[in-house]
């Protein structure tokens, strides 16, 4: 039976993406097997394990899956059904994680190889971050937003090249990696780091692109257009697959993180709305009806019961905010007894004509 992912990390179910990393920091180190050359096997088993824990959990649309349908609700993310080393995609948080530690990359044989021709894996693009301010309303209408970036795309010049005519690196022989050995308290370890000269690609570019700086990829400006998942909540993510920045190994992708703003008058408690109502003495003694806003800017009107208290809570059900799978929450409006403010002196009279109707002050009954 698989283990929770954040057990296998030793993580809160709250954990940020940095917590997570640094977790993984430590299993990494701790499970490598070439830190456990007497337990090789079982090494490779939980050093597996935590890669996959991590694979799930630094993605906010596979961690949302995970935590809302559990090992079933990713399993359908992964190619052939079940975690492997080709669903891995942070083979750069990797190298920086036990690239410090062993002098450079030491898992080309543990992942099957590091692309054809032994040629280093192209880097993907970088993620974008983007913080989406929306409103209830918003959220209520699956309402359209834009937003603006900044990108790296790929160079139109050279197509993403850095260049143009090209010749095999004479300093890796044209795989793209060079290899050194380092000896260490652990013991003598083999070291496979990117070429220095051609920076892992294999190849020099004899005739740099001007536009891009042989970078393959220029900085351009655009507007992103996106509409409101129902229902969406604070702090929940919306992933643009593909639209990040522009790599060698395929673009990156938008996050988008939604921050739910301040309502003047409603509070959002899941999928329910809590509303209060100031009511008038006498519409709560004699009931009635009260109009009471909505998200749609209409009135919504409901019934007051002959003889309500304030506070009383009144319960309009499918009256809240929407669900993704096509329901909506409740409203609950609380009635508190509106204040006088009028100066009238006749109003003193009723009030006192009022008292011999009130009677005396007494406690209320638990429950009633």
């Amino acid at each position: 039976m698989k283990r929770d992912y954040y057990e296998v990390l030793g993580i809160q179910k709250s954990a940020n993406p940095e917590e997570i990393k640094k977790a993984y920091r430590d299993k990494a180190k701790q499970y490598h097997p070439d830190m456990n050359r007497d337990n090789k096997k079982e090494a490779e088993e939980k050093f597996k394990e935590v890669s996959e824990a991590y694979e799930v959990l630094m993605d906010p649309q596979k961690r949302q899956l995970y935590n809302q349908y559990g090992h079933d609700g990713v399993s359908q993310t992964f190619k052939g059904g079940g975690f492997s080393w080709d669903d891995f995609t942070h083979y750069d948080d990797l190298q920086d994680i036990l690239g410090n530690l062993f002098g450079g990359s030491i898992f080309q044989d543990f992942f099957g190889g590091a692309g054809r021709q032994g040629q280093q894996r192209a880097r993907k693009g970088g993620d974008i971050h983007v913080i989406l301010k929306v409103s209830l309303e918003e959220i209520a209408s699956s309402a359209k937003k834009k937003f603006k970036i900044n990108r790296y795309e790929r160079c139109n010049a050279c197509g993403g090249k850095g260049g143009s005519d090209f010749a095999t690196c004479n300093q890796c022989g044209g795989r793209g990696q060079v290899r050194t050995q380092s000896r260490s308290f652990f013991g003598t370890f083999t070291s496979v780091s990117p070429c220095p000269a051609c920076k892992g690609t294999g190849q020099i570019i004899k005739t740099p692109c001007t536009k891009c700086g042989a970078t393959g990829r220029t900085r351009m400006s655009r507007t992103i257009e996106i509409g409101t998942p129902r229902g969406v909540a604070n702090g929940q993510y919306l992933v643009l697959r593909g639209e990040g920045h522009f790599g060698q190994g395929g673009n990156g992708n938008i996050i988008v993180q939604f921050e739910e703003k301040p309502h003047e008058y409603f509070e959002r408690q899941g999928y329910n709305l809590y509303l209060r109502m100031y009511t008038p003495y006498s519409r709560l003694i004699s009931g009635g009806s009260i109009d009471v806003p909505s998200l749609n800017g209409k009135q919504e009107r409901i019934k007051i019961s002959k003889g309500s208290a304030a506070p009383e809570v009144i319960r309009v059900k499918g009256k809240g905010m929407p669900r993704p799978d096509g329901g909506h929450g409740d409203l609950f409006v609380e009635l508190d007894l509106k204040p006088l403010k009028s100066t009238d002196r006749n109003l003193g009279k009723i009030i006192e004509e009022l008292k011999q109707y009130e009677g005396e002050p007494t406690p209320r009954r638990r429950g009633a």
